[in-house]
């Protein structure tokens, strides 16, 4: 489907179905002093917010501010004045009535590094809308269920070092901080998942495999590490396209308080399954 066409459709009724816009906000670095910006955590702010008509204009309108940002920030050190972090685009649906107390709804999404290359992104609507009973697995013709994602799209494995971008459409960490951690558990490859659904359809039936119970099962909760925080200890998710790689050198002291918390948790994980094996 061509999203970068995004001019209101008809239903089978002859209702006009929701037109889209594309919503392109850059990250910066909040605090423009080298020492105010470290790891375990630090602190982002929204710089700009453009809105533009179609997919192509958005990505072009990152390109430009790509080139912008190369041009004047040769050294690409998050010290400089022109500190750009990242830029999200937003698929926002037009004449739509969804809940907004959920972070993030949007028809899709991307994210984009500094220089305008984009890093990932989501293609499949996670819009929950005021009436939950019109919530379909085709959301406006929009896929709704997370399908996994091609083992190529999958950057890190467990044990890896990672950043956690949270800006609201992580609506996990949607504080706008960046939180250096640990991969621990890697998202379903589109084969995984398939497997899964599977074995969910032969064993559930009724209101589990309507299209409503299909979107929550295999949603967005799906497409996401997880990952254990060195600011907080304790296991946390990040979305597949929130997951980025460190901006800035992680010192061997920190790379080994990780590690610790890395082994220390798997080594809890080996004793859970020994008891309950003995359980049984």
């Amino acid at each position: 489907m061509d999203i970068t066409m995004n001019r209101a459709p008809c239903d089978e009724n002859g209702a006009t179905k929701p037109a889209s816009i594309f919503r392109v906000t850059t990250y910066e670095y909040r605090y423009y002093l080298p020492k105010k910006i470290h790891y375990p955590s630090f602190r982002l702010r929204t710089a700009n917010t453009a809105f533009l008509p179609t997919l192509k204009e958005a990505e072009e309108w990152v390109i430009h501010k790509g080139r912008f940002y190369r041009r004047i920030n040769k050294d690409n050190k998050p010290s400089s004045y022109y500190g750009t972090y990242a830029y999200v685009i937003t698929e926002i649906p037009l004449r739509v009535d969804t809940n907004l107390d959920y972070y993030g709804i949007s028809l899709s999404e991307r994210v984009y590094s500094p220089d305008g290359t984009l890093w990932g992104e989501r293609d499949f609507c996670n819009i929950i809308p005021a009436d939950c009973a019109s919530y379909e697995f085709n959301y406006w013709g929009r896929l709704c269920q997370f399908k996994g994602r091609k083992p190529e799209e999958i950057k890190f494995k467990p044990g890896d070092i990672v950043e956690v971008f949270g800006y609201p459409g992580n609506d996990y960490w949607s504080n706008d901080c960046v939180d250096l951690a640990i991969v621990v558990k890697c998202p379903p490859t589109d084969s995984e998942l398939s497997e899964k659904l599977e074995q969910y359809l032969a064993t559930h039936s009724g209101f589990d495999v309507c299209d409503h119970a299909l979107c929550y099962e295999f949603g967005s909760r799906q497409d996401e590490y997880e990952v254990l925080p060195l600011a907080y200890g304790e296991i946390d998710h990040s979305p597949t396209i929130a997951t980025l790689r460190p901006s800035m050198p992680v010192s061997t002291r920190m790379r080994n308080r990780l590690q610790k918390v890395y082994q220390q948790y798997m080594d809890k994980m080996d004793e859970n399954k020994k008891q309950e094996g003995n359980g049984k």
